[in-house]
């Protein structure tokens, strides 16, 4: 006992001893470390030198969060990409045209896959995001989007080491890698991405610097609804003199929400350069007055639409969800977008159908934006249903404990006890399941031949006929023309109501609103007969 204690004390005095050299005066060995590779990385490109940027390339970006299955992420070309980056003003544009080349057009993401080319502009001042469409009309973005823009100010070699040269908390270790029988020195430190105490306001940073002082990749992470704190990798090489004594990389390629369940990575964004400019004239991105008087995005708007006695659609917002009461619970449809989406969504459930829990959640598909507020609706005591390829993925990632600090939702601050008596979190089927008191009743089936999502369902109601789906269209007004191209995300809809053999009165859409069967068909058939036998990307 006597050694014990005698091996504690001489423990306790070493851990005590550099808190100790600081009280002192005495500067943490890390962060003096960490100091010189910044200063040695400083010296080796420019990056004090540099108060603005533009930068030229071509290459290729994926879609996070918009796999056609557990794999890599879908993607599209970049014809061209420019993005221009200010650091007094904290402002960046990103301006670039996609086209859909060579890649597969499995998988969603907005406009994807891409017909003919379609032009993107990102913009960030501070705490302010916005972008502009088509016309060149701006529309503010929500908070967290200018925060995670702020970021990739800091996460380029110039941005890491002028922010790692001012932080306080600015440390470095050595990282050993077997595979490669090298180390590489590596300094980490957190910076403030917008004005505000809530936990996505402060991020952590690491860069990886090699013998010539470097940097080779940087890592962070991001707030998201379905993996919590998401990874953000940047590899950076190829460095070329630009210069004014800089030196800038020419090739970067980026990964963003790996995951060991996910064999290769979500591999993000792959540029090579073809031009830089240091110090560029006017590279400030003013804030419009539009935009800066415009409110912050929500998702907490919630309308209810009654669609049929005990079935109620909840829109308001970019994504609806569908409640429907059975006897003794309801069965919500869709738990899409967010926490703060499916909170209110649940508060206006409560009120509709008092005393009733909500037992259920159909999850139609497996993309984020679909699947955001999932976690929600199983905080308050709600199976998901889903296809069965879902279940690994679901069970391992989106319900699983692990960290979420930029974004807490109300699974991870109260958690079920995981010996404890808690609910059946997933259910899954394969090709059809129904939901019945005797009743009421709900009928899924998987859908085929559609290249948007492996694991899609619809729903149908049988007894009020309504047809609830995500993604895949939805009917045009009364007598409207005939659009010059019908989706063929909507042919596959059409061809598995026919081959279900669906007597479908009304489409109850996720996106959009809700319309006569009658007009999807007069659309939609004659383009189902013209159109081979296959599905469609999308939203």
């Amino acid at each position: 006992m006597k050694l014990k204690l005698g091996v504690l004390l001489l423990a306790s005095s070493a851990m005590i001893a550099p808190a100790a050299a600081q009280q002192q005066g005495q500067p943490n060995p890390n962060q003096a470390a960490a100091k010189a590779i910044l200063q040695a990385a400083d010296k080796a490109i420019g990056a004090s030198n540099v108060r603005s940027y533009t930068v030229s390339a071509t290459g290729w970006r994926a879609y996070p969060g918009q796999q056609y299955h557990l794999a890599d992420l879908p993607r599209s070309d970049l014809k061209s990409f420019t993005r221009t980056v200010d650091y007094a003003t904290k402002s960046a544009k990103s301006d670039y045209v996609r086209v859909q080349g060579n890649n597969p057009p499995r998988g969603g993401g907005a406009g994807f896959p891409v017909q003919g080319e379609q032009r993107v502009q990102e913009l960030v001042n501070g705490n302010i995001a916005w972008n502009l469409n088509a016309q060149g009309e701006p529309a503010r973005q929500a908070a967290d989007v200018a925060g995670d823009r702020q970021l990739t100010l800091w996460t380029n070699p110039v941005g890491f080491i002028q922010a790692g040269l001012a932080a306080s908390d600015a440390a470095a270790s050595d990282r050993y890698f077997a595979r490669q029988n090298r180390t590489v020195k590596v300094v980490a430190f957190t910076i403030k991405v917008c004005d505000g105490p809530q936990p996505q306001c402060t991020r952590r940073l690491t860069g990886e610097f090699n013998n010539d002082n470097m940097l080779e990749r940087t890592i962070t992470w991001l707030p998201d609804p379905v993996m919590g704190d998401k990874m953000y990798e940047v590899r950076w090489t190829d460095y070329r003199d630009v210069g004014g004594g800089v030196k800038f990389p020419f090739h970067t390629h980026a990964h963003m929400g790996d995951h060991p369940l996910i064999p290769g990575g979500h591999n993000y964004q792959d540029l090579r350069i073809s031009d830089v400019k240091i110090n560029v004239a006017n590279a400030a991105q003013a804030v419009p007055d539009a935009v800066r008087n415009a409110p912050l995005p929500v998702q907490n708007r919630v309308v209810t639409t009654t669609l049929a006695p005990g079935v109620v659609l909840m829109g308001g917002g970019s994504h609806n969800s569908v409640a429907v009461e059975f006897k003794d619970y309801v069965v919500m449809i869709e738990g899409p977008l967010s926490n703060q989406r499916t909170n209110a969504v649940v508060a206006e459930t409560k009120k509709m159908f008092p005393n009733k829990p909500i037992r259920y959640l159909v999850n139609t598909h497996n993309h984020f934006d679909h699947l955001g507020g999932v976690r929600g609706y199983v905080a308050e005591g709600a199976t998901v249903i889903t296809d069965d390829r879902n279940r690994t993925f679901y069970e391992r990632v989106v319900l699983a404990p692990q960290s979420r600090t930029l974004s807490p939702d109300r699974l991870s601050t109260r958690p079920f006890a995981p010996t404890g008596p808690g609910q059946l979190q997933v259910q899954t089927f394969t090709d059809q399941y129904t939901l019945s008191d005797g009743n009421q009743s709900i009928e899924l089936y998987h859908v085929e031949g559609l290249n948007h999502s492996d694991n899609m369902l619809i729903a149908y109601l049988p007894k009020q006929k309504i047809l609830v789906s995500a993604d895949l269209g939805a009917p045009p007004a009364a007598g409207s023309p005939a659009p010059a191209n019908v989706s063929p995300n909507s042919i596959a809809l059409y061809r598995n109501i026919q081959r279900l053999k669906l007597d479908v009165t009304t489409h109850a859409p996720i996106h959009g609103n809700p319309g006569a069967h009658a007009e999807f068909a007069r659309v939609v058939g004659p383009a189902a007969a013209r159109a081979p036998q296959q599905g469609g990307g999308g939203e």
